[in-house]
């Protein structure tokens, strides 16, 4: 133990002796275990702490899947429900949340609240109890005794200041009074939405939910029984769905059931990113594992003399090797306290950058577990950059290194060995980090540049639901007309138009409607489907879409016959190679404000707009004007000449003089919905980016410490060689030429292995391979001009070598 500690302070004066090297290498191992324990938080939280739930993996999300319309995932209709609560056997609890809004009638200004309408059943999926007050009870299920609400910690905390003595009192919602019976804690939060609930109120079925098969819109949870497993809930759910599909074949042919379990469900897409995220930090930390063994050795080979010096009185390998790696735990653990410090940095960062749909991304810390694993990280730290550089400088040549100018023997062939083979290392991972970032960007670019169907800038979008206020159609064509008018007298605005859904949008109300096409006698291989939207005359004009054939809508639609326009995807599937101008197809299905058996003339083409996001197909789709099938959704888009963010405030303003008590469930701009699309993909980019950037970077410094230090190892020979008439160029190609052979050979090696790994990156791209041609092969001329430039300035210092000094200098 004495000996120990002997050791533990002679490497702390070593170490404080030389603080370029201390402070280099601590520097590059907090880099490293820094973003390491940066990305391990996001995982931690959003991948391995389970949800706050009691036994949350008995906790299951149920979804209808239609291999009709090729889609996975769907939400569930309210008599599919019906249905699957009667029939099955599996869970002990199953229950839906229905997307809602409310209007709060209790604030400045008219406010909507997002809300929950759910069934019996549904906290105790849950295992969840209010935090104050309670949840419903089962006589609140009943109608006309449900006009009670549990209120969201969040929005208890925002709009009612955390009293306490909010149980019992009476809010007016939708212009009902209503009762807050409970609070939930704050950890009660579910990411069943887009967007987060802010309350809760019990719902009854009602006669119209009861025939509703076609219109999906339930999220449905479940809790299992006891004892029974995953795979026995989807066996059984399976048969429902083959029960339901021969009784109602008109509506439930290829409609299956799928069950995931709820920590699945809130891992979703972010699951393959984040392990992708971390194996990139982890090989940043080996880069820099490699640049401080490196950066050992060369350090090792100076302290020769000082090794030989101890082994021969008496110092055994054992005790030189525990010295070796007590320096490198020492400036592990310095390193992980730096790391630990830029993580806090890193994930306020990225906690600030949100993408917008990482679930728990708000519960991101550096927590125990966090810790423990940069305690983990520091011990293999220690191992990875120590223990090499320990293993070779624990065998001292006593006989050379004891002459008298011993500590400049050139390094044995071993170390050398070692010393490119981390080289080689390092440019090989920072290849595979790069080719992966450099895919990322080109995918990136490549999304960019897609045509969305609209023009972005300088345009205002609000959306107000108006069905309770304006009942008949109409009131809501009264309302709709006179608010544009409205709007468009505002100096500087080019066009208002109104529609009831608009791209990009998640709480846009959009109906699919199956269609055929008078006169078209080919067989089709299923059921063409397109998106049904509603849209007055100017709506294109102030959206930007632009009309590719016949005519838009305009004043005499409202009296004249069934028209439509159709997206130039509808137009090419179903009229190829000929104008659909004057043809007309039906309707086969009714839907919220249309009807089975409507015929519609087709007027003109417009440009495909990407409803569900520029690397979506898009689908096909058909408006109808807003003066024939006035719509309660309405969506007031407004094209300013200037900046929309000046008009914003009067563009409400204008809206609120049609009707002061009219609540905005949205109010944002189509530039801000197309940055928010990108969110996630922008911020797989940047994070992908700053650590292949971080790996470049110490790759380069990697190369040009080794060829300094050969350079300076080499002096002797290097004035030798002037001696017999080597020029400057010779020797810039000697020194170059041997840094370029360890480059070319990472690079090789790296490609290969970025072969192999890219396809992992398949689901993030878009509209370009994983084995893209032009990204390896500008990565591999990327990282040559770096290592040629790494490698340069040592062979140009090398070049400035007196041969006389050098001469002596061995």
């Amino acid at each position: 133990m004495r000996t120990l500690w002997q050791d533990l302070q002679y490497s702390v004066r070593m170490l404080l002796k030389h603080p370029g090297f201390t402070l280099i290498a601590v520097s590059t191992l907090a880099l490293g275990i820094g973003a390491n324990a940066a990305i391990f938080s996001i995982i931690n939280a959003v991948l391995l702490r389970p949800p706050p739930y009691s036994e949350p993996d008995q906790i299951v999300t149920l979804w209808e899947n239609n291999t009709k319309e090729n889609i996975a995932r769907d939400d569930v209709s309210p008599a599919n429900f019906l249905d699957w609560r009667e029939r099955q056997r599996v869970f002990s609890e199953i229950a839906f949340a229905n997307p809602h809004s409310l209007d709060y009638a209790g604030s400045d200004e008219p406010e909507v609240i997002r809300a929950a309408l759910v069934s019996q059943g549904f906290f105790q999926v849950f295992g969840a109890s209010a935090l104050y007050g309670r949840a419903f009870l089962a006589e609140e299920y009943e109608a006309g005794k449900n006009q009670v609400v549990v209120l969201s910690h969040g929005i208890w905390q925002r709009r009612f200041g955390g009293d306490k003595n909010i149980i019992g009192r009476t809010l007016m919602l939708d212009g009902q009074p209503t009762t807050v019976v409970g609070v939930m804690p704050p950890e009660f939060r579910l990411y069943l939405f887009d967007l987060e609930e802010e309350v809760w109120s019990p719902q009854v079925p009602n006669d119209v939910m009861k025939q509703q098969r076609k219109a999906t819109y339930l999220k449905v949870v479940a809790r299992l029984k006891p004892h029974v497993t995953l795979a026995q809930a989807q066996a059984e759910m399976n048969t429902i769905a083959g029960q339901l599909a021969m009784e109602n074949p008109d509506t439930n042919q290829g409609i299956g059931i799928t069950a995931v379990t709820l920590p699945e469900h809130l891992q979703g897409k972010w699951r393959q990113p984040l392990l992708i995220l971390f194996g990139a930090v982890g090989l940043v930390l080996l880069i820099a594992c490699a640049n401080v063994a490196n950066l050992s050795l060369a350090r090792g080979c100076e302290r020769e003399r000082e090794f030989a010096i101890r082994a021969a009185i008496g110092a055994g390998r054992n005790r030189i090797m525990r010295q070796l790696l007590i320096e490198s735990s020492l400036l592990a653990v310095l390193g992980s306290l730096g790391g630990l410090l830029l993580a806090l940095w890193v994930v306020e960062l990225i906690v600030a950058f949100n993408p917008g749909d990482i679930p728990r991304i708000e519960q991101v810390s550096l927590s125990g577990l966090t810790l423990g694993f940069v305690l983990i990280v520091s011990f293999l730290t220690t191992l990875v950059s120590g223990l090499a550089p320990a293993l070779q400088l624990s065998r001292p040549d006593l006989q050379l290194c004891l002459k008298e100018a011993g500590h400049t023997a050139t390094a044995n062939a071993a170390r050398r060995r070692l010393r490119n083979t981390f080289v080689v290392a390092q440019v090989a991972l920072a290849v595979v980090l790069l080719v992966g970032a450099g895919l990322l960007l080109r995918s990136f670019a490549s999304l960019l540049r897609v045509d969305p169907g609209f023009a972005a800038d300088k345009v205002i979008a609000i959306q107000a639901f108006i069905w309770d206020r304006y009942r008949r159609p109409e009131q809501r064509e009264v309302y709709a007309r006179e608010t544009l008018e409205k709007i468009e007298s505002l100096a500087g605005v080019e066009a208002a138009g109104v529609t009831t859904a608009i791209p990009l949008l998640e709480s846009s109300i959009t109906t699919s409607l199956p269609f055929t096409v008078e006169g078209n006698t080919q067989p089709e291989q299923q059921e063409p489907v397109a998106l049904f939207t509603i849209a007055s005359a100017n709506y294109f004009s102030a959206i930007g879409a632009r009309l590719l054939d016949g005519r838009l809508f305009n004043q005499f639609d409202k009296d004249g016959p069934r028209v439509a326009l159709i997206n130039e995807t509808m137009a090419k599937r179903n009229w190829p190679g000929e104008s659909p101008v004057g043809d007309k197809f039906t309707l086969k299905r009714s839907g919220r404000d249309a009807r089975a058996g409507t015929t519609l003339e087709v007027i003109g083409v417009v440009t495909d707009q990407r409803q569900d996001g520029l690397e979506k197909t898009p689908r096909q789709e058909f408006f109808v004007p807003y003066s024939q099938a006035p719509s309660g959704s309405t969506i007031f888009v407004v094209r300013t000449k200037g900046d929309p963010n000046v008009l914003l405030q009067s563009v409400k303003e204008r809206i609120w003089q049609t009707n002061k008590t009219q609540p905005f469930y949205a109010v944002t701009t189509m530039d801000q919905l197309l940055r928010d699309s990108l969110k996630a993909r922008r911020f797989n980019l940047a994070l992908l980016s700053a650590l292949a950037a971080l790996a470049l970077s110490l790759a380069a410094i990697g190369i040009y410490a080794v060829m300094s230090f050969t350079t300076g190892q080499r002096t002797h020979e290097i004035g030798v060689r002037m001696a017999l008439g080597a020029r400057a160029p010779d020797i810039i190609r000697l020194v170059v030429g041997e840094g370029m052979a360890l480059t070319l050979t990472g690079i090789a090696i790296g490609l290969v292995a970025s072969f192999a790994l890219t396809r992992f990156l398949s689901s993030l791209l878009f509209n370009i391979s994983s084995t893209d041609p032009v990204t390896f092969a500008g990565i591999t001329i990327l990282l040559s001009i770096v290592a040629l430039l790494a490698c340069y300035i040592p062979a140009r210092r090398a070049t400035k070598v007196d041969p006389l000094l050098a001469l002596r200098y061995e």
